[in-house]
């Protein structure tokens, strides 16, 4: 998507472990779920024309190392949560299951097209939601486990989770020409871009919003909160990727990003920096 390693690393360990821990407590069948999640993500190493290729480059001895190796390395974070439980069967299973993957390939071709809530012109969301439509199918998934045993920390980790990984479309950056196309002045180009961003936005919120909104009827101001605050992070990534263009996001930027997501309060600061930034980038192009 285009982000930040230490983003990804941060949003890919919290995703894990929130989603083991409900598997855990809240699943009636965690064995079976558990297991089939770890096998998912081993058997990503085990199409056709990937093993193909190692084939042709190494030797069959180094061939069978590099895939032990790999399958054990994506085992391992399921292996130590489990162990971290106690539930050293179920561990033991998906370290078998690994090892023998070694020798089995699968030939798997997609040729579905995920369709997208948005229209043809807001290509960020359009690749980003494709990327990682996983992440909101859990957010969703999380805000029914929030309703069904009411708790409502987890409902507001996933309405807080969608702005996050949204901020990532915005960390690639197109070319030149499809910014220079618009006939509109920097200012104008940049108010559009954000209300887009608003709009996207606030439809993958939208279903979380209703039925937090519906379940928790007191707590209804938190969830406007949260929501403003996953507004201002779209609209400072927005503005962030504008900052330095054409080049990509600079680190300084980046990393003002990344504050705001951790304190929210610097967005009053971060959002009016970022615009006026933007705008001294842009009026070159599209003055």
């Amino acid at each position: 998507m285009g982000g930040y390693p230490i983003l990804n690393y941060l949003a890919i360990l919290a995703g894990f472990l929130v989603v083991s821990l409900i598997l855990y407590y809240f699943s009636d069948a965690f064995m079976l779920s558990y297991m089939l999640v770890a096998l998912l993500v081993i058997t990503r190493l085990s199409s056709k024309k990937y093993n193909d290729f190692l084939k042709l480059t190494f030797s069959t001895a180094d061939y069978y190392k590099i895939r032990l190796a790999e399958n054990l390395i994506s085992a391992l974070p399921f292996l130590l949560f489990l162990c971290a439980v106690g539930d050293f069967q179920l561990g033991l299973a998906i370290l078998i299951s690994s090892a023998l993957l070694v020798f089995i390939q699968f030939r798997v071709k997609w040729q579905i097209v995920i369709p997208t809530p948005f229209s043809k012109y807001p290509f960020e969301f359009i690749v980003g939601f494709r990327v990682s439509f996983i992440v909101f199918a859990l957010a969703y998934f999380l805000t029914y486990i929030s309703i069904r045993y009411t708790n409502f920390g987890i409902g507001i980790f996933a309405l807080l989770i969608v702005p996050i990984v949204c901020t990532m479309f915005y960390f690639k950056v197109e070319d030149v020409f499809y910014v220079w196309i618009f006939s509109s002045n920097a200012k104008r180009f940049l108010i559009d871009k954000v209300k887009i961003a608003f709009f996207c936005l606030f439809l993958l919120c939208l279903p979380i919003v209703i039925t937090l909104s519906i379940s928790y009827p007191t707590k209804i101001p938190i969830i406007l909160i949260c929501q403003i605050i996953g507004l201002g992070l779209i609209c400072a990534s927005v503005l962030a990727k504008y900052s330095s263009f054409p080049n990509e996001i600079g680190k300084r930027e980046g990393l003002l990003v990344l504050f705001s997501i951790i304190w929210p309060i610097l967005l009053f600061f971060t959002i009016p920096y970022l615009f006026k930034r933007s705008i001294r980038s842009l009026e070159g192009i599209l003055g």
